[in-house]
């Protein structure tokens, strides 16, 4: 019996395609929210599945399929679900911080090297990272004006 919410899912679409073979298109609610809708269901082929989650996220796949295939069909669709709804998130989360990309260099020694990272950081920050490069590129001036 399938437990994990993935396989549920799998299994509840694979059912509702059964359900629906033939009908060449038709639309279900699951039992956790979800819309399915089934277009160019003939025989034992399945053209197009589109699903909603309950938060508004869809997801579609139209290259056809056997019947038998909508349980693989439907891990592959909720494990592509669950990470645009985690991109989601991040997206959300990194809303209003500023992206930007620092380079360090270290010119001391045999091999200099240069490595760059990339920061979200939130406005303040931003403006105290500028500052604080300001200062050091001050204190490097001073620096190599005493050489």
């Amino acid at each position: 019996m399938a437990t994990d919410p993935r396989s549920s899912f799998a299994a509840e679409i694979a059912r509702l395609a059964r359900k629906y073979k033939g009908a060449g298109r038709a639309q279900a609610t699951t039992k956790n929210g979800y819309t399915v809708l089934f277009t160019g269901m003939w025989g034992e082929d399945v053209g197009a599945i589109d699903i909603t989650d309950p938060d508004g996220h869809e997801i579609r796949r139209a290259d056809g399929w056997k019947l038998g295939k909508t349980a693989e069909v439907a891990e592959f669709l909720w494990d592509v679900l669950q990470e645009d709804k985690a991109s989601a998130a991040e997206r959300k989360r990194l809303a209003g911080l500023k992206s930007v990309s620092i380079t360090s260099a270290d010119a001391i020694g045999p091999a200099s090297s240069k490595e760059t990272s990339r920061y979200h950081l939130t406005p303040e920050q931003l403006a105290q990272l500028r500052t604080l490069a300001e200062q050091m590129a001050a204190a490097n001036e001073s620096v190599a004006a005493g050489d």
